[in-house]
Parts: structure tokens; sequence; C-alpha cells
């Protein structure tokens, strides 16, 4: 299986890059930023839970010892996560919007040298400088305007790079112990309840009824492009460093582009198209240091 974990977070990528088809979607249907995450957010911890309590409800019990970790995953990571890049979006482009929440993969890389006591490599630096800049030069820089009070958006873009890295820490922590089903479940209920309060829900439930025949699709949308990917990196986790895992993941961005040309029919540039291939470098550079790692064990 640890040769298969690579592949199994690049997989979990390429669902979290389809996420605006169902974003898209989501906002058409009349629900604010806010609503739209919390729609995504609860749609998919429900489906998470009911699967549990109809199939298998071992999976429900977690220690009390425990509580304070499920409750950093789903508050700190996945709730401040779409909290803040929902909040860099309105004061900044979406360009420079990603490219802050791609800062994820230094802040993991810190931690997990700090928690898990991983190896920093020069191979691991280069990877991971190789795959921001593919990060920057995929979503562009042209139209990367600050708005108003540019160091508080600077701020809050760090904040949702933070949240998103904590996942990969708290998440590490949790799989060791717990299913993936189990670890995914509960923090996407705490953050569920958090997104839920600050939702309006009265007007939430409001635009619900007025289009009641399109949740469903809401629904499986959210659970194939939210749910899903958790789930399969959670998993990866157990096989993976966490600084890797974090890297690799950033093939979301090149994902959503490629998603965008084939669906949308947005235009790449020269710079779009080299953005892609550096990530991909990086990608095929972490696979030849993860096959080493893997032949010098066996």
């Amino acid at each position: 299986m640890k040769r298969a974990a690579s592949g199994l977070v690049l997989i979990s990528a390429i669902l979290w890059g389809s996420m605006g088809i169902v974003t898209r979607y989501v906002a058409e249907i009349g629900f604010h930023t806010r609503q739209t995450a919390a729609v995504r957010i609860c749609s998919a911890a429900m489906v998470l839970f009911l699967y549990l309590i109809v199939f298998d409800r071992k999976k429900l019990k977690i220690h009390k010892e425990d509580v304070k970790w499920f409750l950093g995953a789903g508050l700190g990571s996945l709730f401040i996560n779409n909290l803040a890049y929902a909040e860099t979006v309105q004061r900044a482009s979406l360009s420079l919007a990603v490219i802050l929440l791609y800062t994820a993969p230094f802040f993991v890389m810190i931690l997990s040298v700090i928690f898990f006591h991983e190896k920093l490599t020069v191979q691991k630096v280069a990877a991971l400088i190789l795959s921001f800049a593919g990060c920057v030069l995929t979503a562009g820089l042209s139209d990367s305007g600050l708005g108003k009070n540019p160091g508080i958006t600077v701020l809050i873009g760090l904040c949702a790079g933070f949240g998103y890295s904590l996942y990969s820490i708290f998440g590490k922590f949790l799989v060791g112990k717990y299913d993936s089903m189990t670890v995914t479940a509960y923090t996407f209920f705490v953050a569920s309840i958090a997104s839920f309060a600050i939702s309006e829900p009265v007007e939430l439930f409001r635009i619900m009824e007025e289009h009641l025949d399109q949740i469903p699709l809401v629904v499986l949308g959210s659970v194939i492009t939210l749910a899903l990917p958790y789930l399969i990196y959670s998993y990866a986790l157990r096989y993976i460093e966490s600084s890797k895992a974090s890297i690799i993941a950033s093939f979301e961005v090149a994902a959503a582009s490629l998603f965008g040309v084939i669906l949308y029919q947005e235009r790449l540039g020269i710079f779009n198209i080299a953005g892609i291939l550096c990530v991909i470098l990086a990608l095929i550079l972490l696979q030849i240091i993860f096959q080493k790692s893997l032949n010098n064990t066996t």
C-alpha cells in the first residue's frame, strides 16, 4: 500500500480540483459564499454519518482524550480554511487567493519536522519550491490585486494556507488510531456545525426550499469533490509523510485549470502551461524520492 499512497493523494488532488464545478453550481442557485461552504460541508457530513450509522456504527466510537484532535481537524483546518479562503476571495483576486492557499505545503513541512521528526532533505525542498512556483504560474499573477488593506488580506490568505496545512498534521495523529472514515466523518461533523452557525440558516433553508430539485445533485457533488478526497487523503496519510502528501496535493491547482479548459473552454497561456509542468515535475521528483526510500527499506 505504501507504493500506492502517492497515487491516492494525487486522486484526492484531482477530486479537489473539480470542486469548483460544484461550487459554481451551488453559487448559481443563489447561496452567498458562507452558505455555499456550509451547504457543501454539511452535505458531506450528513452522508458520511448516515453511512456509518447504517453500515458500520463501531467506527463512530472515539475516545474522550482525542476529542481535541477532532476539534483541531474540524475547526482549525476545514472550517478556518474554508472561511479564510472565502474572505480572501472577496478581498483579492482569485489567483492570489489560490497562491496564498498553497503556502500550505511550507507550513506542513515545518510542522512535520517539529512534530513527526521528518527529515528535511534538499530534494523535498526543491520539490516544494518547484510545486509552489507551478501554483503561482498556473493561477497567474496578471490580475493579482490586493484590494484595500493588503496586509490584512495577505494575513487572512496565509490563515487559509495554514488552516489547510493543519489537516495533514491533525489527520496524521488521528489515522494512526482510527479508521480514515471515522477521522473524515468527525472532521466534517465539527466543521459543519461551525459553518452552519455563520451561514444565516433561515435564509439558507429558504433558498433550499425554492430549489429542492437541485439539492440532490448538490449533495452528490459535495460528497464526490469534498468528502471523498478527504477520505482518500486521510487513508493515504497512514503510508506517506505529511510533507510529501501536501506537496502532491498541490496538483489540485493544475487539475482545476484543466477542468476549466475542458468544461468551461477557459484558455491557458504559456505561463499557465509552464506552471502545470512545474507541478508535474515536482510530483515526479517526489515519486523518485519515494521509490528510493521504499527500495532502501526492502
